[in-house]
């Protein structure tokens, strides 16, 4: 069975919260004159109002005899106007027709035949045309035992007693176990308008039997000189009633016990209905007011629960409540004082009924039922006693070892152990610290136990006078362990001991049993049990080791004795990992670390901090921090701590320093930072400046690792310590490595900015400035530049300024990984843009010559123009994208040297051109494959344009035997590019001219020579002859007359070059010149004229047919052209 069926759902809970507050609030100090509720201007006869099946929380109804005092809180006469004007049966008797013999006869023998209609009608439907319903005559019998009761005398008593006894024989025979069957169930919401036979027999018999010992109690007990005969005691028929009406009440209960199941129990009422409640409060309220002296034994006075006891033993569950209730019915609890008082508690018989109900090897279900039941009785209601805990320990202690599984719930419900030792406290102080009267089914058997054992524990040691109790009950707990049970105890079996001793650490006097349980749980060696009972152990060992710091209680000897057992297994890491888990725990509560914790730090912390998972590893590296933290605001625990400190450094230093470059724990930071702190403040230990050294040069794999170290560290007095150039340098590291908007790197500007190194290097350089940017490695690096180039009167600063700067970038080129494919593509973006910045703004500062560890000799030769490229392999294809954005800026930085004097330079220019463009072709864009050309033609370096475009037309244009070169096509598509984007800007004509004046410098002699030596198949001709094209037709170049000039003057330069040579060629290409361009042709047409009788000249024949052949041609393309 699945216990969660019945558990209270929210709005179960509110409503009983409801019901409870609006109960409580009325409860103030009981008044003389408090009115009875229910008690109106005019008095009411009681009667049994039904509501429904009873709740546990459902009212008494304000007509019933409860709550309006009826015999107990109001006096009799108060009655007897209300009765007075009865009548009864269709004759209308009134109340003097009871003086009369015959009368009474007759109204007997009614009263008989009404009672005697309402069984038959039960057993089956009767066709009357009887005018009485079931409530009338249900009434009409009630009414007759009120006038009896409230009207006759003790005289009238002696002749009237043997009719009222036929009464009580019929009543008692018409309610047998039969009857009681058929209608102990008949409660309805409707309450006395429901006309079903069953209900008013139910209650009809239950006002009958209580007005029937009202009137045995008054005649009989109160007026004992008036007997039947000699021979007969006055109480026996009172006796007997009274416990035939405790057998009709329990017969009821037992009936509905049969039909709940047993996880029912937990949260039904034991009562059919609010009626049946109603009787069983009366009769105890009637039992404390009414004088039963006639009964004592040995001067004790009967109470409730002898007569109980004597009626039946096995019955025990919800009725003790009854004795929170006040005699007006309103609902009080377990402080009430009738539930306060002796009387109030039956013991004996629930010891018995324990010790029977175990004795009956009960199932798991039922078990965990029976205790449910029992908690409420025994720890609210009860003084707290030893003898029924004593006797479920003795049950439980044979079954240690068992899973307490109850078949058929959720698997989820099988008792397993907690996940660590932490676990196991959270868990059992949860459970002990509930206050719920009724406790979850869903929990095994023994957990239910060990909550009730700890709290009866508690409320024991409350009082100086049940303490010896405790000790009675620990000690009976004790005796049933020893070593070898101990070793015989499986997982679950350790699982359910740990519980066991939780409870009693938790609710107990935890000075006094703790060295008792922690040596018995030593006592389980780890050696001698497998491995999966070894982490079990350990886990209890944790639970109470976070006990005993929580309780500020010395953990020295403790903890030695743990780490010699697991020293004696090899420091295993599954037993360690149990430790580790707690170590948080339990150096929270540490206050000085003076109560042996530091004991904690030994050589299985590092075996396992290097075994462990990440987030293993991190839970205890927040523990090692943890010390630290404590430590550093209380500086005079340092000094007392040195044993602690000596080990961390020992021990966990190393570990430290080794993960913090391999690592990725977010603690490996602060952890180094609090070492580095704390250095030097224990003999024999690392200096700072030597630790700090370490962790900041260590090649860390995290990067975000060093900002955040150096952050935690210039946050301490420990700064003062530190070197500007490291800052700036980590800066700009980090910078590089990460982004400027990360939080570490965020926090180190805004430190930087304040630096004076920083204004110096900067010229003052504004930290909002700096702040503001969005990216502060390129404000920075612009505005040392620009201080170094305006610094060059004075030559100290000046040399200041690039020692500083080359210390900043110092081993620059491990900032990234040595396999550009493992590296992450925006990183190797930001540190190449970040070369190529360096370069642009600082190229004097970064290069010297013949220096081959300059920054400027190590970008190339590493990152740039790498062996691979100068071999001409394929770069990596991250790595071509890379260079190709960078491209125009590294150029243009280098522009700045003087690249046409210095022979390394002028190389490194050209290997750039050269090496790099024929893996530019990363799109099939051409506009984003030529930007890095069009960039450097709109520079103001026209000197370094120039030189760019010579070299990139030289390299790739350059013919040999008709072929070309196999990335011609790839530099004139770049080239096409390169004048759309001239004719495409809006910048002035004159720099337009300009730029188109420098491009055609350097390219087209070159480009003209091209097309006229390759093959007429051969693609880049019919490209270049498009571009021509292009040029010609270009707005810039038909403004500017000097272009023109210059194109023909480069034709000139060809006809005196090649017109001897390659005749042909050369007027071929004329030709397809002249057709889109025929105004330059002509400009050069008495130049051709000359030379072509030069060369005749020189060659002695005359004139040349052939060549005269191909001029003929050229003029009638002119003519057509025109």
């Amino acid at each position: 069975m699945d216990f969660e069926l019945f558990n209270f759902d929210e709005d179960d809970d509110l409503l009983s919260t409801a019901c409870i507050e609006a109960t409580q609030g009325q409860l103030t100090a009981p008044q003389q004159t408090q009115p009875f509720d229910g008690v109106v201007e005019e008095t009411v006869l009681p009667e049994l109002q039904c509501s429904g099946e009873d709740t546990t929380h459902a009212k008494f109804a304000s007509e019933g005899f409860v709550r309006s005092g009826f015999m107990l809180t109001r006096p009799e006469y108060a009655w007897r106007d209300a009765s007075a004007g009865l009548t009864l049966t269709e004759f209308e008797f009134g109340l003097k027709q009871l003086l009369g013999h015959n009368n009474v006869q007759y109204l007997i023998g009614t009263s008989c035949m009404h009672i005697q209609h309402l069984w038959a009608s039960v057993r089956q439907p009767l066709n009357t045309n009887d005018t009485y319903n079931h409530r009338q005559r249900r009434k009409e019998v009630t009414h007759m035992f009120y006038w009896m009761l409230l009207h006759i005398t003790d005289e009238q008593w002696t002749f009237l007693r043997p009719s009222l006894e036929s009464i009580r024989h019929l009543v008692n025979r018409t309610t047998e176990a039969d009857t009681w069957k058929l209608i102990y169930f008949a409660s309805s919401c409707k309450g006395n308008d429901c006309n079903a036979a069953a209900y008013h027999l139910l209650h009809g018999v239950l006002e009958w039997k209580l007005l029937d010992l009202c009137i045995l109690y008054k005649f009989e007990l109160c007026a004992p000189k008036v007997l039947l005969d000699d021979n007969a005691k006055p109480s026996s028929a009172f006796i007997n009633q009274l416990t035939l009406l405790f057998e009709d009440l329990i017969t009821c209960s037992l009936y509905l016990y049969g039909k709940k199941r047993p996880a029912e129990l937990l949260y039904a009422s034991p009562f059919p209905c609010t009626c049946i409640k109603e009787c069983w409060l009366y009769v105890q309220l009637a039992l404390q007011k009414w004088s039963l002296t006639t009964f004592a034994v040995a001067t004790e006075q009967l109470t409730f629960w002898q007569l109980f006891n004597e009626t039946i033993t096995k019955f025990k569950s919800k009725l003790v409540r009854l004795f929170g209730y006040r005699s007006n019915g309103q609902y009080v609890g377990p402080r009430y004082e009738r539930a306060l008082a002796d009387t109030a508690e039956n013991v004996d018989a629930l010891e018995q009924c324990t010790q029977q109900f175990l004795n009956g090897n009960p199932s798991e279900e039922q078990t965990r039922v029976y205790i449910c039941l029992l908690m409420p009785t025994l720890l609210n209601w009860w003084r707290p006693r030893v003898a029924i805990p004593v006797l479920l320990w003795e049950h439980f202690h044979k079954r240690l070892n068992t899973s307490f599984y109850a078949a058929g719930s959720a698997p989820s419900n099988l008792a397993v152990a907690c996940a660590s030792g932490k676990a196991y406290v959270e868990r059992y102080r949860a459970l002990l610290k509930q206050e719920e009267l009724t406790a979850d089914a869903n929990l095994s058997s023994y957990t239910l136990f060990t909550i009730l054992l700890g709290k009866n524990l508690m409320r024991l040691l409350e009082s100086s006078a049940t303490r010896h109790q405790a000790q009675k009950l620990l000690g009976r707990i004790y005796t049933k362990f020893s070593a070898q049970k101990f070793l015989a105890l499986n997982e679950m079996g350790i699982h359910h001991l740990i519980e066991l001793f939780l409870a009693l650490a938790i609710c107990g006097d935890f000075e006094e049993l703790a060295p008792k349980l922690s040596a018995k749980l030593l006592s389980i060696a780890l050696d001698k049990i497998p491995a999966g009972r070894q982490i079990a152990v350990a886990k209890g060992h944790m639970a109470l080791l976070i006990l005993y710091a929580e309780r500020r209680c010395e953990i020295g000897e403790y903890a030695t004795k743990l780490l010699q057992q697991l020293t004696a297994i090899n420091n295993d890491l599954s037993v360690s990992k149990v430790l580790a888990d707690g170590l948080l725990e339990i150096f929270m509560h540490a206050d000085d670390f003076r109560r042996g914790e530091h004991l904690l730090i030994d050589a299985w912390l590092p075996n396992y901090l290097e075994t462990c998972t990440p987030v293993e590893q991190d839970r205890s590296l927040e523990a090692l921090h943890l010390i630290f933290g404590k430590l550093q605001r209380n500086e005079a625990l340092i000094e007392s701590n040195s044993e602690l400190l000596k080990a961390l450094n020992a021990l966990v230093l190393p570990f430290v320093k080794q993960q913090f470059a391999y690592g990725y724990s977010q603690w490996l930071p602060q952890l180094a930072a609090d070492f580095s702190t704390q250095a030097c403040t224990v003999p024999d230990t690392q200096t700072f400046q030597k630790l700090f050294n370490c962790f900041i040069e260590a090649p860390v794999a995290c990067r975000q690792a060093l900002p955040q170290y150096l952050n935690k560290v210039l946050q301490t007095e420990r700064a003062a310590l530190i070197e500007p150039n490291v800052v700036i340098h980590v800066w700009l590291k980090s910078l590089v490595q990460l982004t400027a908007v990360n939080e570490d790197v965020a926090q180190l500007t805004r430190y930087v900015s304040q630096l004076a190194e920083f204004r110096m290097m900067t010229d003052n350089l504004s930290p909002e400035e700096l702040l503001q940017a969005k990216e502060p490695l390129c404000v920075f690096i612009a505005a040392v530049g620009k201080h170094y180039d305006a610094c060059a009167a004075h030559h100290q600063r000046r040399f200041r300024i690039a020692d500083n700067l080359n210390a900043y970038l110092r081993n620059f080129d491990k900032w990234l990984q040595v396999d550009l494919k493992q590296e992450k593509t925006e990183v190797a973006f930001r540190f190449y843009s970040f070369l190529a910045i360096v370069i642009y703004n600082c190229a004097h500062i970064v290069y010297t010559k013949s220096k081959v560890n300059c920054f400027f000799h190590v970008v190339m030769t590493r990152f740039v123009l790498p062996t691979n490229v100068q071999m001409g392999k394929a770069p990596d294809g991250k790595l071509a994208q890379v260079v190709h954005k960078i491209w125009p800026v590294l150029v243009q930085g280098i522009g700045k040297l003087n690249f046409k004097a210095d022979p390394y330079i002028s190389k490194t220019l050209t290997d750039l051109i050269q090496k790099w463009t024929p893996h530019f072709k990363i799109s099939p864009n051409a506009k984003m494959v030529a930007r890095p050309f069009v960039s450097c033609l709109q520079s103001d370096n026209a000197e370094l344009s120039l030189f760019v475009f010579e070299k990139l037309t030289s390299l790739f244009l350059a013919t040999q035997r008709r072929q070309a070169d196999p990335n011609a096509c790839l530099v004139v598509t770049i080239f096409q590019e390169v004048i759309e984007s001239i004719d495409a800007n809006n910048t002035s004509d004159d720099i337009l001219t300009k730029r188109l004046e420098t491009f055609m410098k350097a390219t087209s002699l070159l480009m003209l020579e091209h097309i006229m030596m390759v093959d007429e198949v051969v693609p880049s001709r019919a490209l270049l002859l498009d571009l021509f094209k292009r040029i010609v037709s270009s707005a810039t170049y038909k403004r500017a007359a000097g272009l023109q000039q210059l194109l023909a003057e480069h034709l000139r330069l060809l006809t005196k070059k090649h017109l001897a040579y390659y005749t042909f060629f050369f007027f071929e290409l004329l030709q397809r010149l002249a057709q889109f361009t025929p105004d330059t042709i002509l400009q050069i047409m008495d130049f051709l004229l000359a030379e072509m009788r030069v060369v005749e000249q020189k060659r002695g024949a005359g004139e040349d047919n052939r060549m005269r052949g191909c001029l003929q041609k050229l003029q009638q393309t002119l003519k057509g052209a025109r």
